[in-house]
């Protein structure tokens, strides 16, 4: 981020005493009408039309205050200009909160009740109270805190009704089982890859542009002008300006091509309804064996056991998968327990026991 120096103008304060306006931070450290004290915890920054530049200005630091009487002096003073006191102990002033704008903008201004009311916000979120509750256009007042209450207890809600199950006595009411067996077959697949990473016996290869990535790339700037209370009757204005970026596609060869693979080309399965049949693998017939062209050979094998439950008092059907030991060991019309999700209705298949 680049920053460009604006220049230093005064802030403005309203005389408590008297109740004049816009005083000049820098230029009228007491009232001209009444002579009572700035008070920087009452400073304001001006609008664009009614900031005062201050000339050769030379920047010591924030203000310090008096502790015998409170009036603000410049930081390289040794005694107070009101009453003589030293300041070695003085504590620093306090500052506004920076202000910034698009380029382009304007600042509006502000008046002491803005610095009032940043105030009031500082010593509320010092003391870690909630901030004050927001007002709409239609006088509803709006607790953030209530909200955020009742999305957490929603949640909760929602949370505790699908971990939330109930007990069930059940009757098995049947077994079914599946196997399956992939029959692979050798021959020509059509894939794409990048052309740098493609393999080294494809074939029939085609190319083509295509975007690969993106990369960033710097596109102007977007500035914004920021305004800094200086803490002695001051602010600087300075430009702060960051590069935009883009992203620019990366193109790179795209490769089509023709391989020969083994790939899964049918299946085949056996089933069965009854737990007195034992389960048994299909049997496969491979057109031919080998690494030929249009060879044949068996792929992964798969397996599903399902046990058929009903409930004694509902009467919902449900199905749970089971190794074949388990599966086999339980016998139909037997009777268990089950647990069922109370929202879902799901069985938890793992909870299921003996009476």
């Amino acid at each position: 981020m680049s920053e460009r120096d604006l220049g230093s103008y005064e802030m403005l304060w309203d005389c408590q005493g008297c109740d004049t306006k816009k005083l000049l931070g820098k230029t009228h450290r007491f009232c001209p009408n009444c002579g009572a004290a700035q008070d920087p915890a009452r400073r304001y920054f001006p609008s664009d039309a009614e900031k005062i530049a201050v000339k050769d200005h030379v920047f010591f630091g924030a203000d310090v205050m008096c502790r015998a009487c409170g009036v603000p002096n410049s930081r390289n003073a040794k005694h107070c200009v009101a009453c003589g006191a030293d300041l070695g102990n003085a504590k620093d002033a306090v500052t506004r909160d920076d202000q910034v704008k698009a380029s382009g903008g304007t600042f509006a201004g502000e008046t002491s009740k803005d610095a009032k009311r940043e105030r009031e916000q500082k010593k509320a979120a010092a003391s870690g109270q909630a901030p004050p509750a927001k007002t709409t256009s239609g006088g509803i007042r709006f607790f953030p805190h209530g909200v955020i209450a009742l999305v957490v207890l929603f949640i909760a809600f929602i949370i505790v009704a699908l971990v939330w199950k109930k007990e069930a006595a059940i009757t098995v009411t049947g077994h079914t089982w599946q196997r399956t067996i992939d029959i692979e077959k050798f021959g020509p697949k059509r894939d794409s890859a990048w052309c740098d990473s493609m393999p080294g016996d494809a074939y029939r290869v085609s190319k083509s542009r295509e975007v690969r990535s993106h990369r960033k790339v710097a596109d102007g700037e977007t500035c914004s002008t920021r305004r800094k209370d200086q803490g002695d009757g001051t602010f600087k204005e300075v430009e702060e300006c960051r590069t935009k970026y883009r992203d620019e596609p990366v193109y790179d060869d795209k490769c089509s091509y023709t391989v020969d693979r083994w790939q899964r080309d049918r299946t085949v399965s056996a089933d069965g309804a009854t737990l007195a049949e034992t389960p048994a693998w299909p049997a496969v017939r491979l057109s031919r064996t080998g690494s030929c062209m249009g060879c044949e050979r068996e792929g992964p094998r798969h397996e599903k056991y399902e046990l058929h439950v009903k409930t004694d008092e509902e009467g919902k059907t449900s199905s749970c998968g089971f190794d074949q030991n388990k599966w086999s060991g339980i016998a139909d019309g037997s009777r268990w327990k089950m647990k069922f999700a109370v929202i879902t209705g799901l069985p938890d298949c793992d909870s299921m026991i003996a009476p």
